[in-house]
């Protein structure tokens, strides 16, 4: 009885295995009505055969030929992106050590680490009370000898001419030792040269510092210089002005454009490279002096013709396209890719500006056939009413 049940659920299966075959595998039809299969379960279970028209069928030609409708895309010139890239450290535009002239304890410190200053600006003053002494001593003299000058004024006639000219020579000196005092008392205040931003300070309230002291720096960050090397063989593709695109290496996605401001006259004969500097906005104030950065320089590259990607077509022989000539006859060219880019592909193929290139319709070309350019023989009576006239 087990064995008997067995044949029947294999027999079930074996049925309901044909006839998923019958109804899925094409030309399974005809094998089954081969093998004694009745004609009604044939046509209840397999798919109907699709009936072909036979090729071309509905776009002949008067002559009886086969006519493909494609379409064409005009063949047009592009560049070559020569892109250099090269590694390079920012400078401020300006930087200045700051320094006192004269040596000295500082009596006040009016700058802070960050603070914005302009050219001029005082930012630390240093004891003056010597200086501030000289000045008043300067001053007295000079009113003595004034005061004398005018007493040989109204004694003129009675005294020598070499007694008013020694009156008038001591004037002369005092006001040279009033302008010496104000200087040296000037020189106790230290003034910033630039407008910046300035570091942090190095020095505190009471230290002695002397001339060559740096007690801050302040850099004029509004613009920043990159200083980056390229290989020798650039250095007759480089102008200055010359676009160029700067990356901070710290700061992913960021680019600032620029231009390049100087080109060293000479080639580093260690390492055969050119130095040049490129000089850069600094935007709300982002970027730092000594930061790196990535330089992008777009070079003028060769000129090549360029085609829709679509119209690039493979086989065995490498890539080539299609293109239709004036009698709509179709050609193969090959063409080699130079360059691909998001709008176009740069080939090598002997094609030329404005040449009519397949870019749709191309499974069933081959070479010499005859095509019809889609949208190519607009009807007047159509291309009227498009634009909204009457016929």
């Amino acid at each position: 009885m087990r064995i008997v049940t067995q044949l029947l659920t294999g027999s079930v299966f074996l049925v309901i295995g044909g006839l998923i075959l019958l109804h899925f595998v094409p030309g399974s039809a005809g094998m089954a009505r081969s093998i004694g299969v009745p004609e009604s379960i044939v046509a209840l279970v397999a798919r109907p055969e699709p009936t072909a028209l036979p090729p071309g069928e509905g776009n002949r030609r008067r002559d009886g030929g086969q006519t493909l409708t494609v379409v064409v895309k005009p063949a047009g010139q592009g560049k070559i992106n020569d892109r250099l890239r090269a590694i390079g450290d920012g400078d401020a535009i300006r930087s200045v050590s700051v320094t006192p002239l004269v040596a000295g304890q500082i009596a006040e410190l009016l700058v802070r680490p960050g603070q914005h200053v302009k050219a001029g600006e005082v930012i630390a003053r240093l004891d003056d009370e010597v200086e501030k002494v000289a000045v008043s001593q300067a001053k007295v003299a000079l009113k003595a000898a004034e005061a004398k000058l005018n007493r040989n004024e109204d004694l003129k006639k009675i005294i020598s001419r070499a007694e008013y000219q020694d009156a008038q020579t001591a004037v002369e000196s005092a006001r040279l030792a009033v302008s010496s005092a104000e200087i040296a008392l000037s020189r106790r205040q230290v003034r910033v040269p630039i407008d910046g931003v300035a570091g942090i300070v190095g020095v505190n309230t009471g230290d002695y510092v002397t001339a060559g002291t740096a007690l801050v720096t302040v850099d004029d960050r509004s613009r920043l210089l990159v200083d980056f090397w390229v290989p020798e063989r650039f250095a007759g593709l480089l102008r200055p002005g010359q676009a160029v695109e700067a990356k901070p290496i710290a700061r992913p996605g960021k680019s600032y454009p620029g231009k390049i401001e100087a080109i060293d006259n000479r080639i580093d004969p260690t390492s055969r490279t050119l130095h040049v500097r490129a000089e850069i906005e600094n935007e709300g104030d982002a970027l730092r002096a000594g930061q790196s950065f990535e330089v992008v320089l777009g070079l003028p590259g060769d000129t090549w013709p360029s085609v829709s990607p679509l119209a690039i077509q493979w086989d065995g022989e490498g890539s080539y396209v299609w293109r239709v000539g004036a009698d709509d006859r179709i050609e193969r060219v090959a063409a080699a890719i130079i360059q691909r880019n998001p709008d176009d592909v740069l080939i090598d193929a002997g094609i030329r500006p404005g040449d009519r290139i397949v870019v749709e319709g191309l499974q069933r070309l081959r070479n010499g056939a005859t095509v019809q350019i889609f949208g190519g023989k607009a009807e007047p009576e159509k291309v009227a009413n498009a634009a909204g006239m009457a016929p």
